[in-house]
């Protein structure tokens, strides 16, 4: 038995809105962190197990889910070897980062093609990247504001904040009303 992509999509994305909103809060987040955690879990494994052809990216989100809910575990309860976890967790989102950004850059070596693929490159091609480059960032964000992450100036505010405003252009970008 399947269930369709539509449901566990869905499912998944209200898990990560779970997952954001818990990390938001101040006090006893852990409960809706956890389920958040759980839920994607599950709902992206239904979808990469039902998946026929999988790529690299879609095993390395994956292990990404996967590691993420098993560091929040091992900080949540101060269970032994967090900082492995944590580790795992670290590795497995420059993976998946490294990944996803090879399937954004054109495969085109040629400088001459590169600016022909810019050139036909629309604003709603340009509106749909950048939409997809701020839920990188907010969800970064998020993981760093969960795990208390901070890397010289890359912080939760920082990548927060680029994410909201990749948001904003990307909206902006897409509104008939901005291209005339």
């Amino acid at each position: 038995m399947t269930i369709s992509d539509q449901k566990t999509n869905l499912f998944f994305k209200l898990s990560i809105s779970i997952t954001v909103f818990g990390a938001l809060l101040k006090y006893n987040a852990w409960p809706l962190i956890l389920l958040g955690s759980f839920g994607m879990v599950i709902f992206h494994g239904i979808q990469f197990f039902q998946k026929k052809q999988k790529s690299p990216l879609d095993y390395s989100r994956y292990i990404l889910i996967v590691t993420f809910l098993s560091n929040y575990l091992f900080s949540a309860f101060n269970l032994p070897y967090s900082t492995v976890s944590s580790l795992l967790t670290k590795v497995a989102l420059i993976a998946f980062l490294l990944l996803y950004i090879k399937e954004l850059i054109p495969t085109k070596q040629g400088s001459t093609e590169n600016i022909q693929f810019l050139s036909n490159y629309s604003t709603e091609n340009l509106s749909l990247l950048l939409a997809d480059l701020a839920t990188v960032y907010i969800v970064l964000a998020s993981l760093f504001k969960i795990f208390h992450w901070e890397f010289g100036i890359i912080n939760t505010n920082t990548l927060l904040v680029i994410g909201l405003l990749s948001a904003l252009i990307s909206i902006m970008t897409n509104s008939k009303e901005f291209g005339k």
